[in-house]
């Protein structure tokens, strides 16, 4: 194959693969909203549980084999991982129910600038120029977002929520990245989904997030399982697998296409239609987020969202 086909075909690969896993992620938010009336709570601590599980089932005993093996230093990163995965879906589910989707699923795109600003914090990993040209428009998208709230649905707590959300995921990245070469991804992912289901498991009933919970009707159940597999299994296996052929800034794109999904999906299938702000700011966004991430060339130390264990990877809604 020539040299010209094999870029086309890669190229080719690159958009069917930012498509696929986009609209993998897009399906988050929507399902959230259709499993109500269970608890944001409730369904944080189903996704990551359902994902842990159904892991350890593809490979029970390579996921004890290796977490038999890691040193305690390892595990110790694992607990804090988990720990911050957890709260990080616990904070985007309840901010999702408190603001509006299309809100929630625009301020979620904020992601891959997190994880540039905590690499710079925690791993000194300095963002180029264009990096930091991102952030500051997709801050200032953000604050466009923000003004939106009090029409409608869109509540400024809920917009909170969900940056906090966004903060955490940074941190957890550049938290993971020192353990990407200590176990396989999937042992990884079910050992850090299962961290984060305790964590949230133990704040649910003290906060009443089980109670009615057998009685919930069964599309809340189907639309949990479906946020297990789809965004969280699915979406996390391509962006795992992906990262390790393309760069990062190709895996990034997942991000952008995550949101312009959830919002098309969002008003196909659940009336939930941005408003004028809200598009001005999503618009804003993703401008910050592709200025960020399609620099002319990825540099070598640049912190790589898709080498978590988890996801995102580049998304975590």
């Amino acid at each position: 194959m020539s040299g010209a086909n094999t870029a086309l075909a890669g190229r080719g690969r690159a958009a069917l693969f930012v498509t696929l896993a986009g609209l993998s992620f897009a399906v988050s938010a929507p399902m959230a909203v259709v499993a109500k009336p269970a608890h944001p709570l409730f369904i944080a601590f189903g996704r990551v549980f359902l994902a842990s599980l159904l892991l350890f089932a593809f490979d029970p005993a390579g996921v004890v084999r290796h977490a038999r093996a890691l040193p305690s230093s390892v595990r110790l990163r694992i607990l804090a991982c988990g720990a911050m995965l957890g709260a990080h879906f616990a904070l985007f589910q309840v901010g999702l129910f408190a603001t509006s989707l299309p809100a929630a699923v625009s301020l979620i795109s904020l992601e891959p600038l997190s994880v540039v600003v905590f690499a710079f914090l925690v791993h000194g990993v300095r963002p180029t120029r264009r990096e930091q040209v991102g952030v500051l428009l997709a801050t200032a998208g953000a604050v466009v977002i923000g003004r939106a709230a009090g029409t409608g649905e869109h509540k400024l707590a809920g917009d909170l929520y969900v940056l906090g959300a966004v903060s955490l995921y940074g941190l957890y990245v550049a938290a993971a990245r020192a353990i990407k070469d200590a176990l396989p991804a999937r042992h990884a992912g079910s050992l850090i989904y299962g961290v984060a289901a305790l964590v949230v498991f133990v704040v649910l009933p003290p906060l009443g997030a089980l109670d009615g919970v057998t009685s919930l009707p069964a599309k809340s159940f189907v639309a949990l399982a479906t946020i297990a597999v789809v965004p969280t299994i699915i979406g996390h296996t391509s962006v795992q697998a992906a990262a390790r052929t393309l760069p990062p800034a190709i895996v990034a794109l997942v991000s952008p296409g995550e949101t312009l999904g959830g919002l098309v999906l969002g008003a196909a299938f659940l009336g939930a239609k941005p408003t004028g702000m809200e598009l001005l700011g999503a618009a804003i966004i993703l401008a910050g987020v592709l200025v960020a991430i399609l620099g002319p060339a990825p540099r070598t130390d640049a912190p790589c969202v898709a080498e978590d264990p988890d996801a995102r990877q580049t998304p975590g809604a």
